[in-house]
């Protein structure tokens, strides 16, 4: 099984707030919670940001814990680290997949992302976490532009995934 966030979903909210999570998804969630007792609700951790970003991010529990120790090894004086002790820590929320694999989206979220019963929600999956957004829709997704890309040192005849270097080895936690 995949232990990583992949592809993009769209799910709706409906009139009470609830939003399923998709099934690839929760498989994640579920195997991340690596502290949940036998039979209990997987739970996972859902942060707001701040205004630098216009989405939520998911992340399991194993993937949160693991920040926290990496953010616990910085100066307590670093104004970085104080600025993700705030998006870490104020701007979360633990969140809990009840039976159906569905969220009651948290006011906070709803209100960032400007959500309305039976508006689509899209997630993407980034990897160690995934992201959650109101979904375009038909007039706002032709009228979008592709973004000029920055220049980031890659050859424009190379496919990015050749530049993966080091060995095969599996890096474990």
């Amino acid at each position: 099984m995949l232990d990583v966030f992949i592809g993009q979903h769209e799910n709706k909210i409906d009139g009470k707030a609830r939003l399923s999570i998709p099934s690839q998804f929760r498989k994640i969630i579920e195997s991340g919670d690596t502290d949940r007792e036998a039979g209990s609700l997987p739970n996972f951790v859902l942060i707001f940001g701040d205004e630098r970003t216009d989405y939520l991010e998911g992340l399991t529990i194993k993937q949160y814990n693991k920040m926290t120790r990496k953010l616990r090894k910085m100066d307590k004086g670093d104004p970085r680290r104080q600025q993700m002790e705030l998006i870490l820590y104020s701007l979360a929320q633990l969140m809990t997949l009840d039976e159906t694999g569905r969220i009651v989206m948290p006011p906070k979220g709803r209100a960032k992302l400007a959500l309305n019963a039976n508006d689509m929600v899209e997630f993407t999956g980034a990897g160690d976490s995934f992201r959650v957004k109101k979904a375009a829709g038909e007039a706002e997704r032709q009228a979008e532009r592709p973004a000029a890309k920055p220049d980031i040192g890659y050859h424009p005849d190379t496919n990015p995934m050749d530049y993966f270097s080091g060995d095969d080895e599996d890096d474990e936690d």
